[in-house]
């Protein structure tokens, strides 16, 4: 009786574990609408104390202790927050298309202004401009992005979901559902996609060099190792092509 017990207690996590994969393949596209991004950020939950996102982790790992930084589509401030913590002498900014979360990230100290990437250039140039799951809520995303190449001079650091990755496949080949990529209340926040293979080519086109690229979320160990296929979120490591041309 106690083997069986035992041989019982064995096979429960992997059975809780799959039982939870199929929930989420099986689980209806959000569709809970929020009027704009003033009232999508009142409606989001903050971080737990202390919460570290891995893209924040790598964008910081990407600077050097020194220079000015732009956090695009910044938020509430929380990872302008973390980046101050990890460097210090940075001068760091930030900007989002929302004013009641640039109202928040001032809040914090920093300074910040309303801009919309999609339709307007950034007013000046950073050492580093960060863009950390923003582009894929624009719906012109290639014109947002020629205004972020345009105004960084060291390094420009983007992350986007990975439509690529096996969850969005296996829920599309298996269960007929349109893959969902970390939407939070409704599925039209997301309104471009992109596996890594398709970022490689649109980079190509904008004559962008990748120095990294680093998963971030999905199945633990695997998406720091193969994150084409195992991390839900992608984050890119930028430099213009002509400037690794010339070092």
């Amino acid at each position: 009786m106690r083997l069986d017990s035992r041989f019982w207690r064995v096979l429960a996590k992997p059975f809780r574990t799959i039982r939870a994969i199929v929930a989420y393949q099986l689980r209806p596209m959000p569709l809970d609408e929020f009027a704009d991004y003033d009232e999508y950020w009142s409606k989001r939950d903050n971080l737990p104390p202390g919460y570290v996102f891995r893209r924040w982790e790598v964008a910081a790992e990407a600077m050097a202790e020194e220079g000015r930084v732009l956090a695009v589509g910044c938020g509430r401030g929380g990872f302008l927050a973390y980046l101050k913590q990890r460097r210090p002498r940075l001068q760091i900014a930030g900007c989002d298309v929302s004013p009641a979360a640039v109202e928040q990230t001032r809040q914090l100290g920093f300074p910040a202004f309303v801009h919309d990437i999609e339709t307007t250039p950034l007013p000046e140039t950073y050492d580093y401009v960060a863009c950390l799951d923003v582009l894929e809520h624009v719906a012109h995303a290639e014109r947002a992005f020629k205004y972020l190449k345009g105004n960084f001079r060291k390094k420009l650091i983007v992350s986007v979901p990975n439509f690529g990755c096996l969850r969005c496949r296996v829920r599309l080949a298996l269960f007929g559902k349109f893959p969902l990529t970390n939407c939070i209340f409704h599925v039209n926040e997301h309104l471009r996609h992109w596996t890594i293979s398709d970022f490689r080519y649109w980079m190509k086109r904008e004559s962008m060099r990748i120095l990294r690229i680093d998963g971030q979320y999905g199945l633990r160990g695997f998406y720091r190792w193969f994150p084409g296929l195992f991390a839900h979120g992608v984050v890119f490591t930028l430099e213009r092509a002509e400037d690794s041309a010339t070092r």
